[in-house]
Order: structure tokens, then sequence, then C-alpha cells
């Protein structure tokens, strides 16, 4: 009985021997046929393979190449999952973690993901990726981001399964598409290659552009200024290789731009630019509306991540190599692509690791007058999302254009519009000798297109804040007892998409009166108003506020006999002129004569009346102005005319 027992008890044994070498080799044949789905771009067949591979055996590759699959295929909930997994296990490395997290972005699970993003920064703080990362879950957090900041809608495009990077011209829209069709298919999407399309901006039935499109991949387009060259991205086969996608190293399917010129019926001889390096990548090109310079994307040598952005420029009929990046600014250490420009100083692309929702998300850079990229400025939701959101257009009316995204699941085209809202203006009021901030500081605005007047006080940090619309030009005055008043010209930006600006206001102390260095530093010439010098409306009667300002001026030049002052006193335009001279006299003497009560001696005050000369504003005779336009007008300034080193 007991030899049965050990005769089962051996066949048992070798049976599950024999079992689990069934499952092993069955996992290392899936583990093979998924390495190679992978490395062909096949992520439908590898997401199969290594599916089967990890069930007999959680390797981290398969469960890393599993993740990824999912992931690029546009499934983040699946790609989570299998992250998840892999992060759980001593082998994961902080790449990994920081695919989770790119994971959760998808789904919307910030707080997950921010959590994650500070270990691996912690234990990394050089970590630039990982960092970028988790101030945007930091941000895409704040409750206080604006949602209604653009209206979208689909772009409804017939037949076209995948359409993606639009490019408008005239009232053309040129994008890429792909269709579900038998035959030839890229193995990443299992959709046909794309091809370039175009169809009517006001919505149609879609066709191809003619002459442009090949065998393989085309589309990512943009087109000189005149319209008589078109520039795109097409696959970089050689023809011994057609057929072939990513099968081994010598035979990689890498994109490269190239250019075709105008025909009467279709763009002829298509031609490369000149870019293609072998394994690296040249796509998404864009030309600047002066014709002068062509962006595109790149992982060529020398960028900051994966893809970056870089420029090449045009001279005449060629060329000048080698391009530009477009520095640490504008480039991350992920990917920056999809690169239009909106005039020629506004450059829009998409990034993943600037700031994102989720994948890449789209933003616009800035170049200033010395020719450097400003910081990026993300644009909030919807325009941007949990998904992939890039390609941007505008419309000639610089509000509303076309975008793509992958929100449904898919490339899709949406149209936007951008909702008009008034401009935030963050301003701040500082000593201008100890730059600490001034709080109680009056702030005075006026339009200068309406005469709308607004009255702020600065809080405890000498902050303010006011909405201003767009397109407008605004005269600030800020004022505050002890200091000069100080007046500052604020343009606001016409771009609807500019939805804040900082304003900074310095206010000089009037102690500075006092101060030895400051009086030797006065020029004949040199001017300085103080706040509370105003007038009236027809009158020459000082006001209780000016008093104390005056008291100020007049311990200054009784210091300094060798300072000789005008006392310019000015009218608004109401009023007949030589009515408005006398008036403005009589305000000059009325000030000369109170500093002399104080002592100064008469020869150091020169009162000059200038009547409505000099008008701050537009408020001449005949025009209608508001009270606080007028205001403006009724002033007095002291202008240095003598000092010490000019005296005889």
């Amino acid at each position: 009985m007991k030899e049965r027992f050990q005769t089962s008890s051996t066949i048992l044994l070798g049976l599950l021997v024999a079992g689990m070498m069934t499952l092993s080799g069955c996992a290392r044949l899936h583990v093979e046929e998924g390495d190679s789905a992978f490395a062909e771009l096949r992520y439908q067949d590898a997401i199969h393979h290594f599916g089967k591979a990890v069930q007999r055996d959680a390797n981290p590759d398969s469960y890393r190449k599993l993740a990824a699959s999912h992931a690029l295929v546009n499934e983040p909930l699946e790609a989570a999952s299998a992250y998840a997994i892999l992060v759980a296990q001593p082998d994961a490395t902080d790449d990994d973690r920081i695919a989770y997290a790119e994971a959760l972005f998808k789904q919307k699970r910030y707080t997950e993901a921010e959590r994650i993003l500070s270990e691996v920064s912690q234990r990394d703080p050089g970590n630039e990726r990982a960092a970028a990362l988790r101030y945007s879950a930091v941000l895409a957090q704040d409750a206080s981001r604006d949602t209604s900041a653009f209206e979208l809608s689909p772009f409804d495009l017939a037949g076209i399964r995948s359409a993606f990077a639009p490019f408008r011209f005239g009232n053309t829209l040129y994008f890429t598409g792909a269709l579900e069709k038998p035959g030839a298919r890229d193995p990443y999407t299992d959709l046909s290659f794309t091809d370039l399309y175009q169809v009517p901006v006001s919505g149609g039935t879609p066709t191809l552009t003619p002459g442009v499109n090949g065998p393989f991949h085309d589309g990512i387009a943009t087109m000189s200024p005149d319209g008589a060259m078109l520039i795109f991205t097409r696959s970089n086969h050689a023809p011994e290789k057609a057929g072939k996608l990513l099968l081994d190293e010598e035979s990689v399917n890498n994109t490269t731009i190239f250019y075709a010129r105008k025909g009467l019926e279709e763009w002829m001889n298509p031609i490369e630019i000149g870019l293609s390096e072998g394994a690296n990548m040249f796509a998404h090109p864009a030309y600047s509306p002066d014709g002068k310079t062509l962006y595109f994307s790149s992982d060529m040598p020398g960028g900051y991540g994966g893809m970056d952005l870089w420029k090449i420029k045009r001279n005449g009929d060629t060329w000048a190599f080698p391009p530009v990046n477009l520095g640490a600014q504008v480039n991350s250490a992920g990917d920056d692509v999809f690169p239009s420009l909106k005039g020629n100083d506004t450059l829009f692309y998409a990034s993943d690791a600037q700031i994102t929702l989720g994948g890449l998300d789209i933003l616009y850079s800035i170049r200033d007058e010395g020719g450097n990229w400003g910081a990026p400025v993300h644009l909030d939701y919807p325009l941007n999302s949990q998904s992939d959101d890039f390609g941007i257009a505008f419309n000639d009316d610089g509000k509303s254009g076309f975008m793509s995204s992958d929100r449904y699941g898919y490339d899709r085209i949406m149209t936007f519009r951008i909702v008009d809202k008034p401009l935030l203006v963050r301003g701040t009021v500082v000593d201008s000798e100890s730059g600490e901030p001034i709080p109680d500081a009056r702030v005075d605005l006026l339009d200068s297109e309406d005469g709308a007047a607004i009255a702020l006080t600065s809080a405890a940090d000498g902050s303010f804040e006011l909405n201003l619309p767009h397109g407008r030009t605004f005269r600030a005055e800020a004022t505050m007892e002890t200091y000069f008043a100080e007046n500052i010209t604020i343009d606001t930006p016409k771009d609807p998409l500019a939805r804040e600006m900082q304003v900074t206001i310095e206010l000089t102390p009037t102690s500075e009166l006092a101060n030895e260095e400051y009086a030797s530093a006065i020029r004949a010439g040199d001017s300085f108003e103080l706040p509370e010098i105003r007038w009236d409306y027809d009158s020459y009667r000082l006001r209780e506020e000016a008093k104390p300002a005056l008291s100020l001026v007049a311990d200054f030049l009784k210091g300094r006999p060798g300072i000789e002052v005008e006392l310019r006193s000015h009218c608004d335009a109401r009023g007949s002129d030589r009515y408005n001279q006398r008036l403005s006299e009589r305000r000059a003497a009325s000030a000369a004569r109170y500093l002399v009560d104080l002592g100064v001696p008469e020869s150091q005050v020169l009162p000059v009346g200038v009547g409505e000369g000099e008008l701050r504003n537009e408020c001449s005779n005949g025009v209608p102005c508001s009270e606080a336009k007028h205001q403006e007008n009724r002033r007095t300034e002291f202008l240095v005319v003598r000092t010490p080193d000019q005296e005889n």
C-alpha cells in the first residue's frame, strides 16, 4: 500500500513539474511574441501576448510593456492597473512610477499621481520630469481653474476614423486622417496609414490633397504665406524597405519633412528638405506668417527631452542649416510637439511635461523684443483635458479655430471659441527705495477711451486687483502720503487668451527731498509732481490736502537757495482760452504765495500760468470728456529751472 502511494505521489509530482515546465515554456513564448509585437508597434498584439505571459509569470518587464502598450493605444484604465502591479514589485524603477502617474492623470486621479511624483522627487530632486508633472498635478486639483474659458464642438468629417493636426489656409482646412479599411494598415493604430486631407472650413466631404500622399504615412502640413509651397510630414521609407515597419534597427520607419510646389491641379515633385538623419524623427512643420522661419519637432541630438521644438530660417529659395533649438524655456524633459504660429511672435505647441492635465496639453509662448521666448502659458479646461490635446489652428478673428484631441478614445478635430472674459490685472504698489509693499495707497485708474474712472486702495501687502477689458489703454496714478505721485500707462493685451497681467507701481518717498544725494542729482529741466496739487473746477483756492505737500517743497527750497523752480499751473479746456490763461496764472500765484508765506525767498519760486496749452489728454475745446479726465488737466507741476551748478 505504501509503495502504491509513493508511486502515485511520484507520478503526481512529475505531472506538476511537467505542467509547470509547460506553463513556463508557454509564458516564454508569449514574452517572445510580445517583444516582437512591441518592437514593431503592434501594440494590440503586444497586449494579447503580455497579458497571457503575466498570468503565468509576473515578470516586471512583461508588466512594463503591457502597461506601456495599453497607454500607447489610449487605454489609461488598463495601463494604470498594470503599472500598479509593476510599481509594487522590488524591480520597479522611478521611470515606471512616473509612467504610472501619467496613466493616473488620464483618469483625473491627480491626488494619487501627486503622491507618487512627490516620492520620486524626494529620492531624485534633479528629476525634471517628475517635478514638472507634480506641479501639474497640484494645479489640476485647483478648483479655481477656469472651466468656462472655451466652447468646443466636434467638427464632422464623414468617413474619417481618426483626424488630427488641423491647418487652415484661406477657406480650406487641411488635416491628417486615417480610415478603417482593409489592406495595408498601420500596426500602431490598426487603421490605414495616415494621409493629408482637405475640406472647406464651413464643412463638407473631405478629399485627399492631390499630389502629396504616398503608400505610407503623410500629413501634418503647413503652407508658405503665398500658398506656393506645401510643407508636410512623410514616412521616410527607403524603396528597398517598403512595407517594413520597425522590424530592426536597419529598417527604422521614421518621419521627415518634405515640400512640394503648387501645380495647376495638384502639388508637384515632393522633395525632402534636407533634415533626415537616419534614426531621428523630423515632423510637425509650421511656417511663420512672415515666411522667414520654419518650426518643427525632432528628437535630434542637442535637445532637452524626447521631441523638442526647433527652427530653420528660409533664405530666398534655400534653408539655413543647421537647425536651432528653441531652448529650455520652451522645451521640456518630455515631448514638445505640434507647433503653430499666431502672428510671428506667439507660438502654440503641445507638451506632456510642462503643465498638463494629462498627456499632451496645448500651451503658448510669446517672444519678446529681444527674441527670447517667454514662459509657456497653459490653456485651461475644456480646451485641454486629461487626454491628449494638440494641434491648434486659429481663424482670422484670433478668437476661434480648430484643434485636435483624443478625449473620445480616438483623435478627433474640434472647433473652439474663446469665451470673452475681462483681464485680471494684479498690481502691487511698492517703495522705490526699499522695495517694500505700500499698504493703503490710492490707485486711480482712468480709461483713456471713455474716461471712466476707478479708485482702488492697496491691501496690507501692497496688492490690488481689478478686471479690465482687452485691447485698451489706461492711465493709473498711485498716491500715498509722504510719497510722490506716480503715473503709469497700462496697455491691456489684445489677445483674448491673455487672462492675467502683472503691474508694479513704484512710489518715491518725499523724504528724498531732504536727501542731499537726491538734491545734488537734480538738474535743470527735472520736474516732480506731488499728488495733492490739484485744483477744483474754475477755482484758484488751494485745497487743504495740497498744503502738506507744499510744506515739503518749502522745506526743500529753504535749505537749498541755489535751486529755483517754476510752479506751472494748468486748466482744463472748458472756458475761453483767455479766461483759462488768467485762471492758471492765479493758481500758480496762489501756490507761490503759500510757499513764500512759509519762508521761501520769492526769487526761488516762479509762478507760471500755462492755461489749457498743455493738456494731458484729448479733452480739448468741444470734446466731451468725463470729470475724471478734466481733473487730469487741472494740476500744478514743479519744474527745476536753475540749480547751484548753474549760478554765475
